[in-house]
């Protein structure tokens, strides 16, 4: 049997068995569900102040394989949850559950230990809380204690406490993990289970002997409660939050070390050393920079942190255990590339800072999850620096955060970081890149506008004031105002504000006049008139970009005065882009920026405003403010840059304008490609990175190795394919980790059915998941309708896990070539794909995906008659969210006939008017499309 063969057999299967198997009430047919539209109000789904938690006794016993009468991937639960009535003639208590059935309940009055009478508790399924009706009032100011005893499923989705599994000794070793932020910690117990309703909790589990058991705080004891079964007792956790709870069961070893401790599966031992010792580093600097150590808090005598196989998020927080995919954690120098290094600790850097920031101090709702996740963002990056000091991640943050962050911020759809949330379905979609990059970026703002050594006094005080507390924006300004009566007045508006502003600079002979306007990128004649309080720096020579500290601008226009503006070098606003906003200058200052640009040291302009630039310029030109020909013809210069932050701006440019160039200028698209990335090329070569090479260095040679060899490098194509080739014949010498992806990728492009069979196999039999994406990267080149099919197949397959799907199907569609056998692919498998992914609006994702890359009318179409064929089997949410990417694709085809003539004009005059030196033989050299197409 082919490889193909027995991955769409795999995939068949697994289909069958979900769809023919009977549903338990633990196991409801959720594969093809699609949300439908509330009915409840909003309102409906927050909990009431009646009552308030202080305590959690909670025993958990799991069963990862039947036991006598229960069922494999269930458990059996028992919590006593003390609570504190908070009014008079409380009739009715109101809390969470979901996905388990309570078996009893009652409540008794702690004093006298009094049963109080009830009656037929309710459950509204939508809002997942449970009622439970009184029958006598409770008293004001007393407490009492509910007690439940229920049976929970360990499902398979990452969410809860759910099952998990790892290969060992070709056996599948089954274990227990927790997932409980945002809304699911109602799936272990029953409970209050809003960030606000703070209380302590003590865990108990009942374990099979062979596993091990771990949880938020320490073990306090270990009995044998039956034979093969032992009862785990842990330690009291501080008062926190129900989502901070977890646990996990698995014969996991621990390397372990200073109060810090790495959790994995035996395997898996060997690649905890790293982030072991960063995890002791970054606990202890940001413990000194914030001046609360970990250890200030008396439950939390040791951090564990934990490699879990399948897990939704990159990583959880959970207080004293955080949980991370084993692409976060696990690390070995010989077998993960050095951005997976920065990547794994800077991720620890982020869940480490939220022991102080999410745990200690927790957002009082998801609606200012900005106060959770923007600050563990901006450690993210400036907590890692403090230990590893060599990576630039300063600059990385300007282009990754800051940029990236605008993309989403420029469009209609954008919402501000205070925004009210409700439904489940809501307060999952508020973590995103606005809570989490905007907040970071704020955040920057504030530092610099306070000075750093006022914002670390201010952070610090924030913390020792609302510790064990909820916090609200307000808690936080209020502290920022001890230090600058302003800091709320410039903060606030852009937290409670969507999107931000386009500055427009016009010289004149005595300054320059700066207006702002909202910038939406797809809708430059706007009406919207907000305003925000914009930092302002600038520079007219490279001295000047050293200046981070801004002046305050309230208004929509200001005057800056300055004796002979017009004979100035240029003038740059926003230094090291600090402020998050974009600018556009008039002609005239754009011609002297593109003449500083392609001059010796790009005339002193800071590597940061050289990012920016590229950055805005791109965007400048999709929002149809800056003509592309003006655009491209300034960044021109990029063939003498050699730093990683513009050309990551630019990488990210270059990609967006891709995918909208015309079909028919695409030879064109390619020829500029390889121009402009010529200089870059050479300076980088096809080599592993050197000893002392700066880390960004090394970064930068992967974007352009592959950018190079994607459009026809034949340099770069011959080298990797060798180095390809030199692999497939001895897989016991490796390829250097930061040429993988490069060599993979270009392997499997110009390799056959030998080579793809060769790479999936040893992603089968790999024991690095950093190496597995790596692979999955690398199969996602392939450049035949056979071979694409195949991947296409591996994904639905198991042997894929749940948390990779969508990484793998996106590694896939990057490559145009594969876009209409991809569409193919899920109009034959439209139910295997649901099945795979969860539910059909996965599927609509998926058709959506490819029809923001596409060009093709005619496969439009085709996707188009498809879903009114099978409008009934996708459901209306589906059906409607294909319609919508339907719809962007033809706002999409608008935008490139409309800037077609500019953009292809430049390229011609470039390309055939002998403005530039390309290589040789242009006939050979064509877009990637153009190369594997003559293939079918």
């Amino acid at each position: 049997m082919t490889l193909a063969e027995k991955l769409a057999l795999v995939a068949i299967v697994t289909y069958a068995c979900v769809v023919t198997s009977r549903a338990s009430p633990l196991e409801p047919e959720r594969y093809f569900l699609v949300e439908a539209e509330p009915r409840a109000q909003q309102e409906d789904f927050r909990l009431n102040d009646d009552v308030w938690p202080s305590h959690y006794d909670v025993e958990i016993k799991p069963y990862l394989e039947p036991e006598g009468n229960k069922a494999q991937f269930t458990f059996d639960g028992s919590a006593k949850v003390t609570v504190t009535t908070q009014k008079q003639d409380v009739m009715q208590i109101k809390l969470h559950k979901s996905r388990m059935e309570i078996s009893a309940w009652s409540i008794t009055r702690k004093s006298d230990n009094a049963d109080i009478p009830r009656q037929q508790e309710m459950y509204d399924a939508e809002t997942e809380i449970l009622t439970l009706p009184l029958s006598t009032a409770l008293q004001a100011n007393a407490e009492y204690v509910l007690s439940f005893t229920y049976v929970g499923n360990m499902d398979d989705d990452m969410h809860g406490f759910y099952r998990s599994y790892y290969w060992s000794n070709g056996e599948k070793v089954w274990m227990g993990s927790t997932q409980f932020q945002q809304t699911h910690a109602r799936r272990a117990f029953p409970c209050f289970d809003e960030p606000k309703f703070k209380a302590t909790f003590q865990l108990k589990i009942n374990h099979k002997t062979q596993y091990n058991a771990y949880s938020n705080t320490p073990i306090t004891s270990t009995t044998t409660p039956e034979v093969g079964r032992s009862l785990t007792t842990f330690g009291i956790t501080p008062t926190m939050s129900s989502y901070l709870l977890a646990f996990i069961v698995a014969p996991y070893d621990v390397n372990e070390r200073n109060g810090m401790g790495i959790l994995a599966r035996p395997q898996a031992r060997n690649q905890t050393d790293y982030s072991l010792n960063v995890g002791i580093d970054l606990l202890k600097a940001l413990g000194d920079w914030i001046d609360y150590p970990y250890s200030n808090v008396p439950a939390m005598t040791r951090m564990y942190m934990a490699a879990v196989p399948d897990f939704s998020a990159g990583a959880m927080e959970n207080w004293g255990l955080l949980t991370y995919r084993e692409t976060n954690i696990l690390y070995r120098s010989d077998d993960s590339t050095s951005m997976q290094q920065q990547r794994i600790a800077a991720v620890i850097s982020h869940e480490i800072s939220h022991q102080w920031f999410g745990d200690l101090v927790t957002c009082e709702w998801w609606d200012v999850t900005w106060l959770n996740e923007g600050f563990a963002r901006y450690f993210q990056f400036y907590g890692t620096a403090l230990v590893e000091t060599a990576w630039d991640l300063d600059h990385q943050f300007v282009v990754e955060q800051l940029q990236g962050v605008m993309q989403m911020d420029s469009l209609t759809s954008t919402h501000p970081m205070t925004h009210p949330v409700y439904t489940q379905s809501q307060v999952s979609g508020i973590f995103d890149n606005i809570s989490y990059n905007k907040g970071a970026v704020t955040l920057r703002m504030m530092e610099h506008y306070l000075g750093t050594e006022k914002f670390q006094t201010a952070l610090r005080a924030y913390i020792k004031d609302r510790a064990f507390k909820t916090t609200r924006p307000s808690d936080l300004f209020n502290v920022l105002n001890r230090y600058d009566p302003n800091a709320r007045a410039f903060m606030e508006p852009w937290t409670v504000q969507s999107g931000y502003p386009l500055v427009t600079v016009t010289s004149h002979e005595s300054g320059f006049t700066l207006t702002q306007k909202r910038f939406l990128v797809n809708e430059p004649n706007h009406s919207d008139q907000t305003t925000w309080p914009l930092p302002i720096t600038y520079a007219t020579d490279a001295n000047g970009f050293s200046n981070t500290t801004p002046a305050i601008h309230t208004g929509r226009t200001m005057e800056i005065q300055m004796s002979g503006a017009s004979d100035v070098k240029y003038f740059i606003l926003n230094n090291q882009q600090l402020g998050y906003y974009r600018v556009n200058y008039d002609a005239i200052l754009w011609g002297k920026i593109s003449k500083a640009l392609h001059s010796e040291g790009f005339g002193g302009i800071h590597v940061l405003n050289r990012a920016q630039i590229v950055d805005d310029l791109f965007n400048l030109a999709r929002g149809d403010v800056v003509p592309y020909g003006t655009a491209l013809e300034i960044l021109e210069y990029l063939k003498e840059e050699t730093e990683y932050a513009p050309w990551l701006a630019a990488v990210n440019g270059l990609t967006t304008l891709s995918r909208r160039i015309h079909a028919e200028d695409e030879k064109l698209f390619a020829a500029h490609i390889l121009d402009i990335f010529s200089k870059a090329y050479d300076t980088v070569k096809f080599q592993a990175p050197g000893v002392s090479e700066r880390r960004v260095f090394t970064y930068m040679r992967q974007n352009v190795l592959q950018w190079a060899c994607n459009y026809g490098h034949d340099e770069c194509s011959k080298a990797a394919v060798a180095e390809f080739d030199r692999y497939h014949k001895n897989p016991n010498i490796k390829v250097h980790p930061d040429l993988r992806q490069v060599v993979y990728c270009e392997g499997i492009r110009k390799g056959s059915m030998e080579h793809f069979e060769f790479l999936w196999n040893q992603y089968l039999t790999t024991n690095m998941a950093t190496e597995q994406i790596l692979i999955l990267q690398g199969l996602g080149c392939a450049s035949t309708s056979e071979l694409i099919n195949i991947m296409m197949d591996a994904i639905t397959s198991p042997h894929v896990r749940s948390q990779d799907k969508s990484n793998a199907f996106t590694y896939v569609i990057n490559n145009p070539y594969t876009l209409p056998h991809v569409s193919r692919y899920l109009q034959q498998n439209h139910a295997i794909w649901a099945t795979a992914h969860g539910s059909y609006m996965n599927v609509a994702s998926a058709f959506n995906n490819v029809l923001a890359r596409l060009k093709s009318d005619s496969e439009r179409d085709i996707i188009s008659s498809f879903i009114e064929t099978n409008k009934n089997t996708l459901g209306q949410a589906a059906y409607d969210s294909i319609k919508n990417g339907l719809g962007d694709y033809e706002s999409n085809k608008q935008f490139t006939m409309r800037n077609r003539g500019e953009i292809s004009e430049f390229l011609d005059k470039k390309i055939n008017g002998g403005a530039a030196t390309i290589f040789a033989n242009l006939t050979m050299i064509v877009g990637l499309v153009m190369l594997v197409l003559a293939r079918w």
